[in-house]
Order: structure tokens, then sequence, then C-alpha cells
């Protein structure tokens, strides 16, 4: 889709601090040979963040960031992976009671697994094309936690991260501009994450999450060639479509903000599959914090500005990949670097704590 008019306002992160991979691999978590093959640095640990509560401490740095007021955000999307805090509860309605006040806005959850926040901008631009409200307001929080979810045996190649981030979309101006959006899907891959699992009434928390077990499961049956080339083909078509509709060439691209795999599957899965450098993507900030369930594309694209790892004028492509499967691609042109701090190692908005 070719926007007009839309813009990045502000972004914001909360992060907790980050545990090292070499001492996680020490303490006998993480498996040594999974760590050479991740070639992770570090692996951000909420200890009493909560979702919600990083979430709120990011999008209020955002909004603050963005120079809108509560009342011009006329739609919040939450885009999270993992268990929020509280069962039959909308998180959505939290944060936006906390960080809009008792202004009225249409807020939901966006479930659409590592995709979240790249399918909330999606959303959010489709909206504010549509209807000409003035903002919008995406955010993402992910915390993982035993006994459900062993951070570092739980998936082949990823290590989930935990931590918030948040974003502000305007009609009326930003850091960037937003020149087109692409979403693609391939249901025909949803199996990877389902493997032979049976649905149940409940989930037993004291039974582990094994992502390992269903990857392998249904790789038993298809081939990873196979699958790599299905995955390439859906990254491929959608990174085409957004060059497409914002009129430029893969080359003009100088900045890439991709998912925070593991080397080896960020290699196989999006860098061999688009023949991009590794060196023009935000990889060696990504292996320093994890994946951070539906934010990466967000975070990424802060650390950027703040890093002032970009300039003004520079066209960045956001990636996003969710189980399912789907893509979104993004691609924004810098139009100035914003005076906000500079990242800081271990630093976060706030506790995060409710």
């Amino acid at each position: 889709m070719k926007t007009e008019a839309l813009f990045i306002a502000a972004t914001a992160t909360c992060l907790p601090p980050a545990t090292k991979v070499g001492q996680a691999v020490a303490d006998g978590r993480f498996d040594a040979q999974d760590a050479e093959d991740t070639q992770l640095e570090s692996v951000c640990e909420a200890t009493d963040e909560t979702p919600p509560g990083m979430a709120v401490a990011a999008a209020g740095e955002a909004l603050k960031r963005s120079g809108h007021r509560a009342e011009d955000i006329a739609l919040l999307l939450h885009a999270c992976v993992y268990f929020q805090g509280l069962e039959l509860y909308p998180t959505a309605s939290y944060i936006h009671r906390e960080v809009l006040g008792d202004h009225s806005a249409l807020a939901f959850e966006v479930k659409n697994a590592s995709n979240g926040c790249m399918t909330a901008l999606d959303i959010a631009a489709r909206s504010l094309t549509a209807t000409g409200d003035v903002a919008a307001l995406v955010t993402t929080a992910d915390k993982v936690s035993p006994p459900a979810i062993d951070r570092w045996n739980s998936d082949i190649g990823i290590v989930p991260g935990d931590g918030a981030s948040a974003m502000v979309l305007s009609r009326r101006s930003g850091f960037a501009q937003v020149l087109s959006t692409s979403t693609v899907s391939d249901p025909t891959l949803e199996r990877l994450h389902r493997g032979d699992a049976p649905f149940t009434p409940h989930h037993d928390p004291t039974r582990p999450i094994d992502l390992r077990l269903r990857k392998l499961q249904y790789l038993g049956d298809v081939e990873l060639d196979e699958f790599t080339r299905r995955f390439r083909a859906g990254l491929s078509d959608c990174v085409n479509r957004a060059l497409r509709d914002a009129d430029i060439r893969l080359g003009d691209v100088a900045r890439f903000v991709v998912p925070h795999f593991g080397r080896i599957v960020l290699q196989r899965e999006v860098l061999a599959a688009l023949d991009i450098d590794l060196a023009l993507t935000t990889w060696s900030w990504g292996r320093t914090v994890g994946h951070l369930g539906a934010g990466d594309q967000i975070a990424g694209l802060d650390h950027l500005v703040r890093a002032r790892a970009v300039d003004v004028g520079d066209l960045c492509m956001l990636l996003g990949v969710g189980a399912g499967f789907t893509w979104t691609c993004a691609v924004v042109r810098i139009t100035e670097l914003p005076e906000w701090p500079a990242p800081t190692p271990g630093s976060g908005l706030g506790d995060g704590r409710i």
C-alpha cells in the first residue's frame, strides 16, 4: 500500500537488563553449541517487570516525544506474543487508561506472533488513511517466564528477550515518513509452529511449551529446503510490493531493521533470501537484546535513530515475519534526527512494574 502524508512521530523502548549468553552457558541454562550457532551476545531478562507495565513506560515516553496530545490518538493497538499477566483481561485498555486517560479511542490487542508490531503498523496506516484521524499508538510488550517457557531451550535458533516498545504514527509530521507498507501471508506453513500438538481445553502451565519439538515434527514431513523456499518466496513477494509502492529499488535502502533471530536463522531466512549485507541490518544490536516477541522492528528503528546510525534522507526497510505465516514490510524515509537520549547498555524507561 502506497501511503500519503503518514509519519512516525516517535518511538520508544523499555528494556530490562540483559544477561550475557556466556553467563547463561556457564550456569548450565544454555547449550554451548546453541550459543555458538546463534552468535547472540546477551538477552534481556525481566524480573519483577510486567508486560503491561513495560508497555505503559514505553508508550508514555513515545507520546511525550511525539509532541501529540493524548486526545490526538484515535487508535491504540497492543501487539504481544506471550501471557500478559492476567487472563480474561484486555491489556490494551489498561495501556489506554494509563497513557491516554479517559479520552475515548479504539483500543485492542493484535495477536500475530512475531509479526505483531508490523501488522499493527499496517493496520494503523490503513486506518489513518481511511479515516483521516490524527494519530495512532502502537505498543508491544512480552516477557517469558518458567515453567511455561524455558527461555534458553524453547526454540531452535531463536532466544526470546523481554521488553516493550511503542510507536506514534501521525498524519501531521514526524522524524520519518512512511512511504509504503505491505503484508503477504502463506497459511500452508502454519504447521511449523503447531507440529503434531493437539488443541486442548487449556494450557498446562507445568509443561513447558516446546517449539523445538513442534518444528521437528513438521520438518519430519516437510523438507527444510522446501520450507525455506516457500518462506523466501513469501518474504520476497512482500518486499517487492513495498518497493514498488514506494517507487524505489532494494539497493536504495540504507538500513534494514530485521527480526532478532539467531545468526543461522537470520542468514537462511532473511539475508540470503534478499541478498542483503549483514552490516546494513540491525543484527549487531539485536544480538544484544534477544527476540523481543512482537516488538523487534519498533525497537530496532528506535535504536537506529537514537544511536545516530541513520542520516536524514536515508531509506529504511522494516521487515517483520510471524508464525502462521505472515510477512509485513514498511519503507520509511528519515526526515530528521530527533534529540532523544542516546541508548546506553542496560538502559530502559521506568521499571515496568504495576
